[in-house]
């Protein structure tokens, strides 16, 4: 008896352990489907995201539109500040608008003029002023009056004094170069130094181009000697007797040309310039062959004349001549009140 409740009870207990084993089993199979679940769900969120993803960049690619837009690759000169300025560039005349599209190494925010003034007197409004850009690019455009034609002087200019406090005591040691000249200041009684292009052409509406180029000055070796020299020649040039000057004036001398004709009083026939750094200059007067009220002429003088006490000279020359032109010597002086002074007449025959 007690025998067989030992079966009995060992079969109840491998029952138990049976199910306990299955109970087990299906808890684990419930679990890895539900893993099983979550990961698939996970995927097809990650999918469904990435879809959504890939939608909304398709939708941008589509709302985008094109950009008009331009690479400037310009860039600042090595040399940029440099003392040794240049400039280069295109002028453009087209009707009655010069324009000049150019580069330079001066400083940024350089103060640049363009000027323009006719051989018979100044012109009214017709200057232009721009600035020097970061990559030293610049644009410049002045213009005439519309009814104007004839001998038109072009000017383009820093001067280093007309500049912002920075720039012009950046300048003050003198700029140097082909391109430098000097001027004088009368306001603050200083010869300052700035850098110019010049370039003299006949207006006459047609469009015309030319660009900058570098001048060539032949400067004598007794340049600002008080035994002043000239040599001048002379040519005809449209309307205009042009008077061409060798000499070794000092610079930024102030000469003033005069004609005088025969038997007639008369205005109009004169000219003024200043000299270059190597003491030359060119002066503009009025053909007076082609001036229909001076009858049989045969021939007619022009008087150059240098006075160093004109107000229109600096105080370099003063300096190099004395106040009065007391220092000046040589074959063209000529008593002049309480000083002394330059004369030289050239005489044109009429062919």
């Amino acid at each position: 008896m007690l025998m067989i409740r030992n079966r009995l009870l060992f079969v109840i207990l491998i029952a138990f352990l049976f199910v306990l084993a299955a109970c087990s089993d299906t808890e684990d199979k419930e679990k890895a489907v539900n893993e099983n679940e979550k990961t698939e769900e996970s995927s097809e969120n990650n999918e469904k995201s990435k879809d959504q993803s890939e939608e909304e960049v398709v939708e941008e690619e589509e709302e985008s539109e094109d950009v008009s837009f331009e690479v400037n690759d310009s860039t600042a000169p090595e040399d940029q500040g440099d003392l040794d300025v240049w400039f280069e560039g295109d002028f453009k005349v087209e009707g009655n608008n010069i324009l000049l599209s150019g580069k330079t190494n001066l400083l940024p925010e350089s103060q640049l003029a363009l000027r323009t003034d006719s051989v018979d007197g100044i012109i009214i409004g017709g200057n232009g002023f721009g600035n020097v850009e970061g990559t030293g690019d610049f644009e410049l455009e002045a213009g005439v009056p519309d009814d104007f034609e004839g001998v038109l002087h072009i000017e383009l200019s820093f001067e280093s004094g007309n500049q912002t406090d920075e720039i012009t005591e950046h300048y003050a040691d003198g700029i140097t170069g082909k391109f430098a000249r000097i001027y004088y200041d009368s306001y603050e009684d200083e010869v300052l130094s700035k850098a110019t292009f010049h370039k003299t052409i006949v207006f006459d509406g047609e469009d015309q181009s030319f660009s900058i180029e570098a001048p060539v000055w032949n400067i004598p070796d007794d340049l600002g000697d008080a035994n002043v020299w000239i040599n001048p020649s002379v040519e005809k040039f449209e309307d205009y007797v042009v008077i061409n000057i060798e000499s070794n004036l000092v610079e930024e001398t102030f000469i003033r040309a005069t004609g005088m004709i025969p038997n007639y009083i008369t205005t109009g026939f004169n000219g003024t310039t200043y000299t270059n750094p190597d003491g030359s200059a060119t002066i503009y007067i009025k053909d007076p062959e082609k001036d229909d009220r001076i009858k049989d002429l045969e021939k007619y003088d022009i008087k150059l004349e240098i006075d160093p006490a004109d107000g229109n000279n600096g105080k370099q020359v003063k300096e190099a001549y004395g106040e009065m032109g007391e220092k000046l010597s040589g074959d063209l002086v000529v008593e002049q009140g309480d000083g002394k002074a330059i004369n030289q007449k050239i005489t044109i025959t009429v062919e």
